[in-house]
């Protein structure tokens, strides 16, 4: 029932997607013809690096961790002549960490201290994404390559993550949090940009202590390229 549910609502994605695909192509036009009033409505995806701010010492990253999103944005023009913006968006991102934790029973973990390479522990997170950013551009209504800087926040919706221990699998919905902000800022020229990404929500929730009974906070710092295609 639940894939059943999560099927229906990435393919409602998918067909908001192609919908606003249609749109911005017909904004080329429009802009043609308005010299004064216009929007970047944009397409976006992007890759980043992840690393891991905690409060946890004996706490260590294994392996390449990643993120990857994708997603469209909803310009709102703040200003007359269109350099200064909001933006509303809709999007997925897939995020995987490896680290040393070892899972013990009823929320309790410890760490591997001897970097024993057949031990590790992965978590994989799928999350429905809503952006929200103050944009800034030096374009026009007739330029598509323009420097910009673009921040705000995300609230994700965590709906289904896996974790790997040594191989195994198992689900982990409950140490989870369903639901995560990120500050999140993106700065570059044209279709090119950095993409920097702050996580105001741990990860996991305070479910989760390791053998002294002291919560364990795991924040994904994301660190990469994002992408943007009128």
């Amino acid at each position: 029932m639940l894939f059943k549910r999560l099927r229906k609502n990435i393919l409602c994605l998918l067909t908001i997607i192609l919908i606003f695909s249609f749109k911005l192509r017909s904004q080329k036009t429009a802009k043609q013809n308005d010299s004064i009033f216009y929007r970047e409505d944009q397409i976006y995806f992007g890759a980043s690096l992840l690393l891991l701010n905690t409060n946890q010492g004996d706490l260590k990253m294994r392996g390449l961790s990643r993120h990857f999103q994708f997603g469209l944005m909803r310009d709102i023009p703040l200003t007359k002549s269109g350099k200064l913006s909001s933006g509303l968006g809709l999007g997925i991102s897939f995020e995987k960490f490896t680290t040393n934790l070892i899972p013990l029973e009823n929320g309790i973990y410890s760490f591997d201290l001897e970097n024993n390479i057949n031990s590790f522990f992965s978590l994989s997170v799928k999350s429905f994404e809503i952006p929200f950013a103050i944009r800034w551009r030096n374009s026009t209504n007739l330029d598509y390559a323009f420097w910009r800087i673009y921040g705000g926040i995300k609230i994700n919706w965590n709906f289904q993550n896996k974790a790997t221990e040594d191989l195994n699998f198992k689900t982990t919905n409950q140490e989870i949090n369903t639901f995560t902000k990120n500050a999140f800022l993106s700065f570059g020229y044209n279709t090119w940009n950095f993409y920097l990404s702050y996580p105001l929500t741990p990860i996991f929730n305070s479910k989760i202590t390791n053998s002294n009974n002291s919560s364990i906070r795991i924040s994904p710092i994301k660190v990469g390229l994002i992408f943007f295609v009128l």
